[in-house]
């Protein structure tokens, strides 16, 4: 390990360890390791490969998506500070497998896989195919080992601020012994990933007696949470500290202590069942919001900011423009 990587390693612990309280289990598996495994996460918010790793003597391999190769402050992280494998999303990718295998057997490293993709947006896990996972450590036979995070999402939401001092659990125990692949299916294979990945961080801090004295527990809901259950508008939810807003009825919910929300529904998993029926009958409304647009370099890993652009979705047409460019998709 060189001294940058663990000059970083040690930074970033101090940091997590500064904003959150950890508390991680062991169960039948040895952090300090060398031997190489493949270990999957489920993913909670942003830092879980970096929680994951943490406590771990050896740091695993990353297998993270080619698009965070187009940040230039990633792309400087997953490839001078740590080694890490690129994988195009939803794809087979033979260089993928090459790198793995040169991490098991020049490096003698495992790796880090994160099945879902996508960090949680809701608070459970995100709907996933996981047959792909399943070819990949069935055609890799080594141990499989789960490391999984409770709390993560409430720490730190994709769509929130920071809670500091947040609780959060992390677990590894072992799913599938290396040469013991043959015995299942690949289906088989992807059921044992799902029920170990799956998570309810509701449900999780039900049976604990953490609380979140924070002031700001709702900044930024509107980010993702988009109907109103009283009066079945869309795209007129605002936030306040710890209070949800409708701009026409005014307050509608409050995040309490344990995250949960007062109003008609308790969790966010329950509003966006709710919202997600309301849009189909929307279908034919014109949606309208900001934002900023990259060009991407798939193949150089670059990124190239084109300015700030209004957008607007009617029927089949998404149209982005800005005082200078128009683009519209069918």
């Amino acid at each position: 390990m060189s001294v940058i990587t663990s000059i970083v390693r040690m930074v970033l612990k101090v940091k997590f360890t500064t904003n959150y309280k950890f508390n991680f289990t062991y169960d039948d598996f040895d952090p300090k390791r060398s031997e190489p495994y493949i270990l999957i996460l489920n993913h909670t918010q942003l830092n879980d490969p970096l929680f994951i790793s943490m406590n771990l003597k050896y740091y695993l391999y990353p297998v993270a998506s080619n698009l965070l190769y187009t940040n230039k402050y990633m792309k400087f992280g997953l490839t001078r500070v740590i080694k890490s494998i690129p994988k195009r999303k939803g794809q087979s990718d033979s260089k993928t497998i090459r790198m793995i295998l040169e991490a098991f057997n020049k490096d003698h490293r495992g790796i880090l896989v994160a099945p879902e993709g996508n960090s949680s947006f809701y608070g459970e896990q995100t709907p996933t195919d996981y047959i792909s996972t399943a070819k990949l450590v069935k055609k890799l036979n080594k141990d499989l080992i789960i490391g999984k995070i409770d709390g993560g999402y409430f720490a730190h939401p994709r769509w929130g601020k920071l809670r500091k001092g947040a609780n959060i659990e992390i677990t590894y125990r072992p799913l599938i012994k290396a040469g013991a692949f043959a015995q299942y299916t690949l289906e088989e294979i992807a059921k044992i990933m799902e029920d170990a990945i799956s998570f309810n961080d509701y449900q999780w801090i039900e049976k604990r007696d953490y609380i979140y004295k924070n002031k700001d527990l709702a900044e930024g809901i509107e980010n993702i949470i988009y109907a109103c259950p009283k009066c079945g508008r869309i795209q007129t939810i605002e936030s306040k500290h710890n209070d949800v807003y409708c701009t026409h009825c005014g307050k509608i919910a409050s995040f309490d202590e344990k995250q949960h929300l007062t109003g008609q529904y308790s969790t966010l998993i329950d509003w966006n069942i709710y919202q997600k029926k309301l849009l189909k009958k929307h279908l034919n409304d014109s949606f309208q919001t900001t934002g900023k647009l990259y060009i991407l370099d798939l193949i150089n890993s670059n990124r190239n900011f084109k300015g700030d652009y209004e957008i607007k979705l009617f029927k089949n047409e998404l149209i982005i423009t800005n005082e200078a460019h128009q683009f519209i998709f069918d």
